[in-house]
């Protein structure tokens, strides 16, 4: 028999009902936020890996530098050749050291610089009809102020390039400076290939020159003009969507930004971007890391199909534990009693 509208069954069974449904709501939005806050957690967790795997890959560059260098150094043939100023037999020398270098380690430049006040390029082993210019980059004048090692990332004009160099000493006295140096085009390949993850390097415009990155490209492929203050010099895979990051480089905190997740043929991905810094410590560049999420999207997914499921069961039988209860308990025990003492409405 149904109850009458205006009840006081009605209305506590009605009210026992929404507040179970309520409670079930409440408790499956809480939950599934609790995914969408462990998907953030991920991300942040892919993209310090993916920082740190790039420092990984320059730290292990540049101790190969380095000590490539101090082999070169203990050379005795170009020792000699250097103190007795004969260029032309400095080269015929290292050319063909450089050509195994460039072939097996990527090492791509090889200077010798004087020590004395002007400190002019020597001798440029990859370019030796190009001498007797003042380099003025930090690395080589770290390695001047400092008596020790300068290295770091510096961005010439239309790449990155890892440099190394270290004064040459001998019997205690400075003979000059010696520098090595690689482009930093295959970090990314490299990096894809250990983690699966695809990479792309955005340089601030402010930081190459047009011109030269314009005869570098050629004109099918020139894309500078694709941002206005952002461009990509590398990518694994270029249309993941580089230009979906539209801040700041100069104020990308140093555990990078966490930028979301994009869906693309299927396949969910969650996407992150960190500032790159140069020798000086300015931040002139960044790497966009994009991680395969799919499966992990999937999961979170059914997960919160099933959180939202229970949750709204659980509350239903609650309801129905209550109302049975209440009917029981409360109004079962009104039945039986004389019209005239039941409660109003009963």
């Amino acid at each position: 028999m149904l109850l009458a509208p205006r009840s006081a069954e009605t209305k506590l069974v009605l009210a026992l009902v929404a507040l179970s449904l309520l409670s079930g709501v409440v408790g499956a939005e809480l939950i599934s936020r609790g995914f969408e806050e462990r998907v953030e957690a991920v991300g942040a967790t892919v993209l310090a890996g993916a920082a740190e795997a790039f420092r990984g890959q320059q730290a292990a560059e540049q101790e190969k530098l380095a000590a490539t260098l101090d082999a070169l150094m203990a050379s005795r043939e170009l020792r000699t050749a250097f103190l007795a100023r004969d260029r032309a037999g400095l080269q015929r020398l290292a050319a063909p050291v450089l050509a195994a270098l460039r072939e097996r380690e990527r090492i791509t430049h090889w200077y010798f610089h004087e020590a004395g006040a002007g400190r002019q390029v020597f001798l440029r082993v990859h370019k030796p009809e190009l001498f007797g210019d003042t380099v003025e980059r930090f690395t080589r004048r770290r390695a001047a102020e400092t008596g020790d090692l300068g290295a770091g990332l510096e961005l010439g004009r239309t790449a990155f390039a890892l440099r190394v160099v270290r004064p040459w000493v001998v019997d205690g006295q400075l003979i000059g400076f010696m520098e090595l140096a690689e482009e930093i085009d295959h970090f990314l390949t490299a990096l894809k290939g250990r983690t699966g993850d695809d990479y792309g390097l955005l340089v601030q415009k402010r930081f190459i020159d047009e011109q030269a990155w314009a005869a570098v490209l050629g004109p099918r492929v020139n894309s500078w003009n694709a941002r206005a203050d952002l461009l990509v010099v590398d990518a694994t895979d270029p249309a993941d969507g580089l230009a979906s990051f539209s801040g700041d480089i100069d104020h990308l905190p140093e555990a990078g930004q966490f930028l979301g997740e994009a869906e693309r043929a299927g396949r969910v991905s969650i996407r992150g971007i960190f500032p790159v810094s140069d020798a000086t410590g300015r931040k002139v560049a960044a790497l966009y890391v994009v991680h395969d999420f799919t499966a992990h999207h999937r999961a979170v997914r059914e997960g919160r199909r099933q959180a939202w499921a229970t949750m709204l069961l659980l509350s239903a039988l609650a309801a129905g534990l209550m109302v049975a209860a209440a009917r029981g308990l409360v109004f079962g025990r009104t039945d039986g009693l004389p019209p005239g003492q039941r409660p109003p409405g009963g």
